[in-house]
């Protein structure tokens, strides 16, 4: 009778799994690796971002944004693992979300990596969520949160612009 339960509880845990990677991977779409901006600018700006139509038209348009200011680098997250960000003034994460900071692991992964607090400083990090808090913590970094609201992208480009005008102001 037990045995039951486990082999139920494995199954469950097994299927949760199983449908959680099928939307991950579904939704890796749209953001490809470019570099815009000046070449030998004297401000680079590092934009990762969880790849969907939303966050990629913000990643798209803050690199528009800031490309006659700055040499932009676009990523996915998945490659920020591939990435020296000690050579970027600002580090910009777009990413969503999910199950109380439980799944977010190349968010986690990237702010762990950033251990001297001067280097922290530079991060500018932008989540999606369900419901947007105004003051967030996600592994010790201040975040600002948004929900994802289609033809409201300025709105979101617009928040996260200040908070890396201030990095780039502050070296």
């Amino acid at each position: 009778m037990n045995g039951g339960k486990v082999f139920e509880t494995r199954v469950g845990r097994t299927a949760v799994f199983i449908l959680m990677l099928v939307l991950l991977l579904g939704c890796t779409k749209g953001l490809v690796d470019t570099q815009v901006g000046a070449e030998g600018g004297s401000r680079k700006i590092l934009i990762a971002a969880y790849p969907t139509e939303y966050k990629n038209k913000i990643a798209q348009g803050l690199a528009s944004f800031y490309k006659d200011r700055a040499v932009v680098t676009l990523v996915t997250m998945q490659d920020l693992k591939s990435i020296d960000y000690r050579q970027y003034d600002a580090f910009v994460l777009i990413d969503q979300l999910m199950a109380w900071q439980m799944f977010n692991f190349e968010s986690k992964w990237f702010i762990n990596s950033l251990k001297e607090p001067e280097v922290r400083r530079r991060l500018v990090l932008y989540l999606t969520a369900g419901s947007p808090k105004q003051n967030y913590k996600f592994h010790g970094v201040d975040a600002m949160t948004g929900a994802t609201m289609m033809n409201r992208e300025a709105e979101a480009i617009e928040t996260i612009s200040a908070r890396i005008d201030a990095v780039l102001a502050n070296p």
